[in-house]
Protein backbone atom coordinates (compact mmCIF):
# COMPACT_ATOMS: atom_id res chain seq x y z
CA UNK A 1 0.00 0.00 0.00
CA UNK A 2 1.35 3.42 -0.97
CA UNK A 3 1.39 5.90 1.95
CA UNK A 4 -1.14 8.38 0.53
CA UNK A 5 -3.71 5.89 -0.76
CA UNK A 6 -7.17 7.16 0.16
CA UNK A 7 -6.18 10.84 0.04
CA UNK A 8 -7.74 13.10 -2.59
CA UNK A 9 -5.88 16.14 -3.92
CA UNK A 10 -7.65 18.99 -5.70
CA UNK A 11 -4.98 20.44 -7.99
CA UNK A 12 -5.47 23.97 -9.35
CA UNK A 13 -1.87 24.31 -10.54
CA UNK A 14 -0.21 24.61 -13.90
CA UNK A 15 3.19 24.62 -15.66
CA UNK A 16 5.95 23.13 -13.44
CA UNK A 17 6.22 23.84 -9.70
CA UNK A 18 2.63 23.00 -8.74
CA UNK A 19 2.27 19.98 -11.03
CA UNK A 20 5.60 18.70 -9.70
CA UNK A 21 4.26 18.88 -6.14
CA UNK A 22 1.05 17.03 -6.96
CA UNK A 23 2.97 14.52 -9.11
CA UNK A 24 4.95 13.52 -6.02
CA UNK A 25 1.71 13.12 -4.08
CA UNK A 26 0.26 11.01 -6.89
CA UNK A 27 3.36 8.80 -6.93
CA UNK A 28 2.82 8.24 -3.20
CA UNK A 29 -0.70 6.98 -3.83
CA UNK A 30 -2.97 10.03 -3.67
CA UNK A 31 -5.81 10.59 -6.12
CA UNK A 32 -5.18 13.88 -7.95
CA UNK A 33 -7.94 15.81 -9.71
CA UNK A 34 -6.39 18.42 -11.97
CA UNK A 35 -8.61 21.46 -12.64
CA UNK A 36 -7.76 23.04 -16.00
CA UNK A 37 -8.86 26.15 -17.83
CA UNK A 38 -11.12 26.23 -20.83
CA UNK A 39 -9.39 26.18 -24.19
CA UNK A 40 -5.88 24.83 -23.94
CA UNK A 41 -5.75 23.67 -20.33
CA UNK A 42 -2.36 23.66 -18.62
CA UNK A 43 0.08 25.55 -20.84
CA UNK A 44 2.46 22.57 -20.66
CA UNK A 45 0.05 20.66 -22.87
CA UNK A 46 1.28 22.92 -25.71
CA UNK A 47 -1.93 22.35 -27.66
CA UNK A 48 -1.51 25.49 -29.73
CA UNK A 49 2.16 24.85 -30.52
CA UNK A 50 2.10 21.07 -30.89
CA UNK A 51 -1.44 20.02 -31.79
CA UNK A 52 -0.13 16.75 -33.19
CA UNK A 53 0.65 15.62 -29.64
CA UNK A 54 -3.03 15.99 -28.65
CA UNK A 55 -2.16 17.83 -25.43
CA UNK A 56 0.23 15.14 -24.22
CA UNK A 57 3.61 16.78 -24.69
CA UNK A 58 6.51 14.94 -22.99
CA UNK A 59 6.99 17.60 -20.31
CA UNK A 60 3.29 17.45 -19.46
CA UNK A 61 3.26 13.66 -19.34
CA UNK A 62 6.24 13.59 -17.00
CA UNK A 63 4.47 15.55 -14.24
CA UNK A 64 0.83 14.67 -14.80
CA UNK A 65 0.77 10.90 -15.25
CA UNK A 66 -2.05 9.21 -13.41
CA UNK A 67 -3.96 12.39 -12.65
CA UNK A 68 -7.57 13.10 -13.64
CA UNK A 69 -8.43 16.19 -15.69
CA UNK A 70 -11.55 18.31 -15.39
CA UNK A 71 -12.20 21.54 -17.28
CA UNK A 72 -13.88 24.24 -15.21
CA UNK A 73 -14.45 27.89 -16.09
CA UNK A 74 -13.44 29.71 -12.90
CA UNK A 75 -14.74 32.99 -14.32
CA UNK A 76 -18.29 31.67 -14.00
CA UNK A 77 -20.19 31.30 -10.70
CA UNK A 78 -21.17 27.75 -11.65
CA UNK A 79 -17.51 26.89 -12.18
CA UNK A 80 -16.52 28.19 -8.78
CA UNK A 81 -19.37 26.21 -7.20
CA UNK A 82 -18.06 23.11 -8.93
CA UNK A 83 -14.64 23.63 -7.37
CA UNK A 84 -16.22 24.04 -3.93
CA UNK A 85 -18.19 20.85 -4.49
CA UNK A 86 -14.98 18.99 -5.33
CA UNK A 87 -13.23 20.56 -2.33
CA UNK A 88 -15.82 19.01 0.00
CA UNK A 89 -14.45 15.60 -0.96
CA UNK A 90 -10.73 16.55 -0.91
CA UNK A 91 -8.07 16.24 1.76
CA UNK A 92 -5.56 18.56 0.10
CA UNK A 93 -6.02 21.70 -2.03
CA UNK A 94 -3.11 23.09 -4.05
CA UNK A 95 -3.08 26.29 -6.13
CA UNK A 96 -0.40 28.40 -7.78
CA UNK A 97 -2.25 31.52 -8.89
CA UNK A 98 -0.62 34.85 -8.20
CA UNK A 99 -1.20 35.85 -4.57
CA UNK A 100 -4.71 37.22 -4.10
CA UNK A 101 -6.23 35.62 -7.19
CA UNK A 102 -7.65 32.57 -5.40
CA UNK A 103 -9.37 34.83 -2.85
CA UNK A 104 -10.78 37.04 -5.60
CA UNK A 105 -12.25 33.92 -7.17
CA UNK A 106 -13.81 32.93 -3.87
CA UNK A 107 -11.45 29.98 -3.56
CA UNK A 108 -9.14 31.20 -0.82
CA UNK A 109 -8.31 29.28 2.36
CA UNK A 110 -11.38 30.65 4.14
CA UNK A 111 -13.85 29.64 1.41
CA UNK A 112 -12.31 26.21 0.89
CA UNK A 113 -12.06 25.72 4.65
CA UNK A 114 -15.73 26.58 5.04
CA UNK A 115 -16.76 23.56 2.96
CA UNK A 116 -13.98 21.25 4.24
CA UNK A 117 -12.64 22.46 7.61
CA UNK A 118 -9.86 19.87 7.86
CA UNK A 119 -8.45 20.43 4.36
CA UNK A 120 -4.74 21.14 3.88
CA UNK A 121 -4.51 24.30 1.76
CA UNK A 122 -1.22 24.90 -0.08
CA UNK A 123 -0.40 28.03 -2.09
CA UNK A 124 2.64 28.07 -4.38
CA UNK A 125 3.99 31.35 -5.74
CA UNK A 126 7.13 33.13 -6.85
CA UNK A 127 7.63 35.48 -3.92
CA UNK A 128 5.29 34.26 -1.18
CA UNK A 129 1.78 35.30 -0.20
CA UNK A 130 2.77 38.45 1.69
CA UNK A 131 5.38 41.18 1.63
CA UNK A 132 6.31 43.92 -0.81
CA UNK A 133 7.29 41.48 -3.57
CA UNK A 134 4.25 39.22 -3.39
CA UNK A 135 2.61 40.70 -6.50
CA UNK A 136 5.68 40.20 -8.69
CA UNK A 137 5.51 37.55 -11.38
CA UNK A 138 8.11 34.82 -11.43
CA UNK A 139 9.65 32.37 -13.83
CA UNK A 140 12.54 30.09 -13.08
CA UNK A 141 15.29 32.01 -14.86
CA UNK A 142 14.00 35.33 -13.46
CA UNK A 143 14.23 33.98 -9.92
CA UNK A 144 17.69 32.60 -10.70
CA UNK A 145 18.67 36.16 -11.65
CA UNK A 146 17.05 37.80 -8.63
CA UNK A 147 18.48 35.43 -6.02
CA UNK A 148 22.10 35.48 -7.18
CA UNK A 149 22.02 31.93 -8.51
CA UNK A 150 22.93 33.06 -12.03
CA UNK A 151 26.05 34.78 -10.77
CA UNK A 152 27.27 31.60 -9.10
CA UNK A 153 27.47 29.68 -12.38
CA UNK A 154 30.39 29.91 -14.77
CA UNK A 155 33.94 30.96 -14.08
CA UNK A 156 35.62 34.31 -13.69
CA UNK A 157 34.28 37.32 -11.85
CA UNK A 158 34.08 39.29 -15.10
CA UNK A 159 32.06 36.68 -17.00
CA UNK A 160 28.39 37.22 -17.75
CA UNK A 161 25.60 35.50 -15.81
CA UNK A 162 24.83 31.85 -16.61
CA UNK A 163 21.57 30.17 -15.67
CA UNK A 164 21.29 26.56 -14.62
CA UNK A 165 20.40 24.61 -17.74
CA UNK A 166 17.03 23.33 -16.53
CA UNK A 167 14.25 24.82 -14.37
CA UNK A 168 15.91 23.87 -11.10
CA UNK A 169 13.96 26.30 -8.90
CA UNK A 170 10.58 25.22 -10.27
CA UNK A 171 11.31 21.60 -9.45
CA UNK A 172 12.81 22.45 -6.06
CA UNK A 173 9.66 24.43 -5.28
CA UNK A 174 7.49 21.48 -6.22
CA UNK A 175 9.51 19.20 -3.96
CA UNK A 176 9.32 21.79 -1.14
CA UNK A 177 5.54 21.96 -1.52
CA UNK A 178 5.23 18.18 -1.43
CA UNK A 179 7.40 18.15 1.72
CA UNK A 180 5.21 20.82 3.34
CA UNK A 181 2.04 18.92 2.47
CA UNK A 182 3.42 15.66 3.86
CA UNK A 183 4.36 17.45 7.08
CA UNK A 184 0.78 18.75 7.26
CA UNK A 185 -0.55 15.21 6.77
CA UNK A 186 1.55 14.14 9.76
CA UNK A 187 -0.01 16.98 11.78
CA UNK A 188 -3.44 15.66 10.90
CA UNK A 189 -2.48 12.11 11.83
CA UNK A 190 -1.26 13.36 15.21
CA UNK A 191 -4.65 14.90 15.92
CA UNK A 192 -4.26 18.53 14.85
CA UNK A 193 -7.66 19.48 13.44
CA UNK A 194 -7.06 23.22 13.08
CA UNK A 195 -6.74 25.07 9.76
CA UNK A 196 -3.50 24.34 7.88
CA UNK A 197 -2.51 26.90 5.26
CA UNK A 198 0.87 26.49 3.57
CA UNK A 199 2.86 29.20 1.77
CA UNK A 200 5.57 27.82 -0.54
CA UNK A 201 7.61 30.19 -2.71
CA UNK A 202 10.22 29.93 -5.42
CA UNK A 203 12.55 32.41 -3.70
CA UNK A 204 12.51 30.41 -0.46
CA UNK A 205 13.23 27.25 -2.40
CA UNK A 206 16.11 28.95 -4.21
CA UNK A 207 17.63 30.07 -0.90
CA UNK A 208 17.24 26.54 0.47
CA UNK A 209 19.19 25.19 -2.50
CA UNK A 210 21.94 27.74 -1.83
CA UNK A 211 21.91 27.45 1.97
CA UNK A 212 25.65 26.77 2.27
CA UNK A 213 26.83 29.70 0.15
CA UNK A 214 24.09 31.90 1.63
CA UNK A 215 25.34 31.20 5.14
CA UNK A 216 28.88 32.14 4.10
CA UNK A 217 27.67 35.36 2.50
CA UNK A 218 25.73 36.33 5.62
CA UNK A 219 28.79 35.67 7.75
CA UNK A 220 31.29 37.51 5.53
CA UNK A 221 29.07 40.10 3.82
CA UNK A 222 30.92 39.27 0.60
CA UNK A 223 29.40 37.84 -2.60
CA UNK A 224 30.56 34.31 -3.40
CA UNK A 225 33.35 33.69 -5.88
CA UNK A 226 32.61 31.81 -9.09
CA UNK A 227 34.24 28.40 -9.18
CA UNK A 228 33.23 27.35 -12.69
CA UNK A 229 33.71 23.59 -13.06
CA UNK A 230 35.99 23.26 -10.05
CA UNK A 231 34.90 21.38 -6.95
CA UNK A 232 33.78 23.43 -3.99
CA UNK A 233 36.52 22.18 -1.67
CA UNK A 234 39.25 23.86 -3.71
CA UNK A 235 41.44 20.78 -4.21
CA UNK A 236 43.63 20.89 -7.35
CA UNK A 237 42.28 17.45 -8.26
CA UNK A 238 38.62 18.41 -7.99
CA UNK A 239 37.74 19.86 -11.36
CA UNK A 240 36.54 19.05 -14.86
CA UNK A 241 39.42 18.43 -17.24
CA UNK A 242 39.70 18.17 -21.03
CA UNK A 243 41.03 14.84 -22.29
CA UNK A 244 41.90 13.42 -25.69
CA UNK A 245 38.33 12.16 -26.17
CA UNK A 246 36.10 14.52 -24.20
CA UNK A 247 35.96 15.78 -20.64
CA UNK A 248 36.10 14.13 -17.26
CA UNK A 249 35.01 15.47 -13.87
CA UNK A 250 37.13 14.31 -10.95
CA UNK A 251 36.71 14.68 -7.19
CA UNK A 252 40.19 13.96 -5.83
CA UNK A 253 39.58 15.97 -2.68
CA UNK A 254 41.82 14.21 -0.16
CA UNK A 255 45.56 13.70 -0.18
CA UNK A 256 45.14 9.98 -0.78
CA UNK A 257 42.77 10.52 -3.68
CA UNK A 258 45.03 13.16 -5.21
CA UNK A 259 48.05 10.88 -4.97
CA UNK A 260 46.10 8.11 -6.73
CA UNK A 261 45.04 10.55 -9.45
CA UNK A 262 48.59 11.76 -10.08
CA UNK A 263 49.86 8.18 -10.18
CA UNK A 264 47.23 7.14 -12.76
CA UNK A 265 48.09 10.21 -14.85
CA UNK A 266 51.75 9.19 -14.87
CA UNK A 267 52.75 12.26 -12.83
CA UNK A 268 53.17 10.99 -9.24
CA UNK A 269 55.54 13.84 -8.39
CA UNK A 270 52.63 16.31 -8.54
CA UNK A 271 51.34 14.87 -5.24
CA UNK A 272 54.38 16.09 -3.30
CA UNK A 273 56.42 19.24 -2.67
CA UNK A 274 56.67 21.81 -4.08
CA UNK A 275 53.21 21.23 -5.54
CA UNK A 276 51.44 20.30 -2.29
CA UNK A 277 52.63 20.38 1.34
CA UNK A 278 54.54 17.37 2.68
CA UNK A 279 53.35 15.14 5.50
CA UNK A 280 49.59 15.33 4.89
CA UNK A 281 47.50 12.37 6.01
CA UNK A 282 45.64 10.44 3.31
CA UNK A 283 42.29 11.72 4.57
CA UNK A 284 43.37 15.39 4.72
CA UNK A 285 41.37 17.66 2.42
CA UNK A 286 43.50 19.63 -0.01
CA UNK A 287 41.51 22.78 0.58
CA UNK A 288 42.60 25.85 -1.36
CA UNK A 289 45.99 24.53 -2.45
CA UNK A 290 45.25 24.69 -6.18
CA UNK A 291 47.68 26.97 -8.03
CA UNK A 292 47.80 28.02 -11.67
CA UNK A 293 51.07 26.14 -12.15
CA UNK A 294 49.69 22.90 -10.73
CA UNK A 295 46.54 23.25 -12.78
CA UNK A 296 48.56 23.66 -15.98
CA UNK A 297 50.57 20.54 -15.15
CA UNK A 298 47.42 18.53 -14.48
CA UNK A 299 45.72 19.80 -17.63
CA UNK A 300 48.74 18.75 -19.69
CA UNK A 301 48.58 15.23 -18.25
CA UNK A 302 44.83 14.94 -18.79
CA UNK A 303 45.08 16.18 -22.38
CA UNK A 304 46.67 12.95 -23.62
CA UNK A 305 44.50 10.60 -21.56
CA UNK A 306 41.18 8.90 -22.39
CA UNK A 307 38.15 10.06 -20.39
CA UNK A 308 36.48 6.65 -20.64
CA UNK A 309 39.60 4.81 -19.53
CA UNK A 310 40.30 7.23 -16.68
CA UNK A 311 36.72 6.98 -15.45
CA UNK A 312 37.12 3.23 -14.99
CA UNK A 313 40.57 3.35 -13.44
CA UNK A 314 39.91 6.27 -11.10
CA UNK A 315 36.73 4.76 -9.70
CA UNK A 316 38.55 1.47 -9.18
CA UNK A 317 41.06 3.46 -7.11
CA UNK A 318 38.22 5.02 -5.03
CA UNK A 319 38.56 8.40 -6.71
CA UNK A 320 35.06 9.59 -7.73
CA UNK A 321 35.11 10.48 -11.42
CA UNK A 322 32.73 10.57 -14.35
CA UNK A 323 33.12 11.19 -18.03
CA UNK A 324 31.05 14.24 -18.95
CA UNK A 325 27.97 12.92 -20.71
CA UNK A 326 24.88 14.47 -22.16
CA UNK A 327 21.52 13.52 -20.66
CA UNK A 328 20.72 11.02 -23.40
CA UNK A 329 24.00 9.19 -22.75
CA UNK A 330 23.31 9.10 -19.02
CA UNK A 331 19.75 7.81 -19.34
CA UNK A 332 20.68 5.10 -21.84
CA UNK A 333 24.19 4.09 -20.73
CA UNK A 334 24.49 4.70 -16.98
CA UNK A 335 21.10 5.01 -15.32
CA UNK A 336 19.78 1.57 -16.38
CA UNK A 337 22.45 0.04 -14.13
CA UNK A 338 20.80 1.58 -11.04
CA UNK A 339 17.50 0.47 -9.44
CA UNK A 340 15.93 3.67 -10.79
CA UNK A 341 13.13 5.92 -9.54
CA UNK A 342 10.82 5.41 -12.48
CA UNK A 343 7.18 4.46 -12.37
CA UNK A 344 5.36 1.61 -14.04
CA UNK A 345 2.97 2.45 -16.84
CA UNK A 346 4.09 5.91 -18.01
CA UNK A 347 7.59 5.55 -19.49
CA UNK A 348 8.33 9.30 -19.40
CA UNK A 349 7.66 9.82 -15.68
CA UNK A 350 10.05 9.56 -12.75
CA UNK A 351 8.98 9.09 -9.16
CA UNK A 352 10.24 10.86 -6.03
CA UNK A 353 14.00 10.66 -5.60
CA UNK A 354 14.07 8.05 -2.85
CA UNK A 355 13.50 4.34 -2.48
CA UNK A 356 11.70 2.75 0.45
CA UNK A 357 12.22 -0.88 1.31
CA UNK A 358 9.05 -2.88 0.81
CA UNK A 359 7.19 -0.12 -1.08
CA UNK A 360 6.34 -0.99 -4.66
CA UNK A 361 6.89 1.41 -7.52
CA UNK A 362 3.71 3.32 -8.35
CA UNK A 363 1.81 2.35 -11.46
CA UNK A 364 0.60 5.46 -13.28
CA UNK A 365 -1.41 5.51 -16.49
CA UNK A 366 -0.37 8.13 -19.00
CA UNK A 367 -1.40 11.73 -18.37
CA UNK A 368 -5.07 12.51 -19.10
CA UNK A 369 -6.31 14.30 -22.16
CA UNK A 370 -7.78 17.70 -21.45
CA UNK A 371 -11.10 17.37 -19.64
CA UNK A 372 -11.15 13.59 -19.81
CA UNK A 373 -12.84 13.31 -16.40
CA UNK A 374 -15.08 16.38 -16.44
CA UNK A 375 -18.34 14.58 -17.18
CA UNK A 376 -17.71 11.98 -14.48
CA UNK A 377 -16.51 14.30 -11.71
CA UNK A 378 -18.27 17.63 -12.34
CA UNK A 379 -22.07 17.82 -12.49
CA UNK A 380 -23.69 19.81 -15.27
CA UNK A 381 -23.35 23.56 -14.75
CA UNK A 382 -25.99 25.14 -12.60
CA UNK A 383 -27.40 28.58 -13.17
CA UNK A 384 -28.17 31.08 -10.44
CA UNK A 385 -26.35 33.57 -8.22
CA UNK A 386 -22.83 32.90 -7.00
Amino acid sequence: MLPLEGYRVLDLTHVLAGPCATHHLRCLGAEVIKVERLGGGDAMRALAMQPELDGLAPGFRALNAGKQSVVIDLAEPAGRRSVLDLARTADIFVENFRPGVARRLGLGPEEIGAVRPDIIYCSISGWGQSGDNAARGAYDHVVQAATGMMMMQGGGDDAGPVKVGFPVIDIATGISAAEAILAAVVRRLRGDNGPITLDVSMVDSAVALMSGPAATVLATRQPPGRVGNRGFVGSPGAETFATADGHISVAANTMGQFAALCRLLGRPELAGPPWVPAGLADDAFLANVATDELRRALCSAFATASAADLETRLNAANVPAARVRNLLEFLTEVYPATPGIGVDGEPLAFGPAFRQAGMERPTLPTAPRLGADTERLVPAKRSGPD
